[in-house]
C-alpha cells in the first residue's frame, strides 16, 4: 500500500470514529493530566529529549560505542548527522540525526516490546530526530516519518513507532514540533546497512483535501 494510501486509510478511520488526528492529541493531553489551560502556556519542547522506551543515547556519536543505563544497554551501529531540510509545500521539515543501534532492554521493558518484535530481549532500531514546522494559517495534518526502508529489503511504518511522542499528526498554525521516532528493523543486519530512505506522508488540511504530495529523504552511511 503505497504511502499516501496508508496514511489517508488511517486518518479516515480516525474521522469515521468520530475524531481528527488533532482529536486524537487532545485526548491523550487530557489522560495525562493535562488542562486547556496548561495546554496554552506550555510549548513543545524544542530540544531532542529522553526517551523512557530506551537509554539516553543523545551524546552517542561514536559508531561501535556501547551504553548502559536502568533502560537497558545500546551499542550505537550506524549514525550520519544529516541536518536536512526540505519544504513541503507549507510544512517545513528537517531530518537533524539518523542513529541505527542494537538494543538490550531491561527486563522491566521486555514485555513493553513484546507486540512489537519477536527478537523483544533484543533487537535493532532507527532513531529519527526530526523538526517540523506548519508555516500556514490553517490546521495540517501530517507524518513526518509515515514509511522508513532498509536497502535490505526491510519496511516500517509509522505505526511501530516506540518513542511515541506524537509528532504525527495535527500541526497547529505556525506550530513547531522536535522529537524522535523509534523504529525497529529486526529483519535488518545494522552493520551492513548502506542507506535507509524515509519517505513522509503527503500534507492534508482539515476537510481531508490533499494540500502537497510527500517527500522522501535517503540516509547513507
Amino acid at each position: 500500500m503505497s504511502v499516501k494510501r496508508f496514511f489517508i486509510v488511517g486518518m479516515a478511520a480516525l474521522f469515521l470514529g468520530g475524531c481528527s488526528l488533532g482529536d486524537v492529541g487532545k485526548e491523550q493531553n487530557s489522560a495525562s493530566g493535562n488542562t486547556n489551560e496548561v495546554e496554552s502556556t506550555e510549548s513543545t519542547p524544542k530540544t531532542f529529549q529522553d526517551s523512557p522506551q530506551a537509554p539516553d543515547d543523545r551524546k552517542l556519536k561514536q559508531v561501535g560505542e556501547t551504553l548502559e543505563d536502568e533502560d537497558g544497554v545500546i551499542t550505537l551501529k550506524q549514525y550520519v548527522n544529516l541536518n536536512e531540510t526540505k519544504q513541503i509545500g507549507d510544512i517545513t521539515m528537517t531530518i537533524e540525526e539518523v542513529k541505527v543501534m542494537n538494543y538490550r532492554p531491561s527486563p522491566d521493558l521486555v514485555d513493553y516490546f513484546h507486540g512489537l518484535t519477536h527478537e523483544e530481549v533484543e533487537f535493532p532500531y532507527v532513531r529519527v530526530n526530526v523538526k517540523v514546522k506548519n508555516n500556514s494559517e490553517e490546521p495540517l495534518h501530517f507524518a513526518p516519518v509515515a514509511e522508513l526502508a532498509t536497502d535490505q529489503g526491510e519496511t516500517v511504518t509509522w505505526e511501530e513507532d516506540f518513542y511515541i511522542e506524537e509528532l504525527n499528526g495535527e500541526l497547529k498554525p505556525g506550530e513547531e514540533k522536535v522529537g524522535s521516532l523509534g523504529l525497529i528493523i529486526d529483519e535488518s543486519n545494522p552493520e551492513g546497512l548502506k542507506n535507509l530512505t524515509i519517505k513522509t506522508s503527503e500534507v492534508v488540511n482539515d476537510q481531508e483535501e490533499k494540500i502537497r504530495e510527500g517527500e522522501e529523504f535517503t540516509v547513507g552511511f
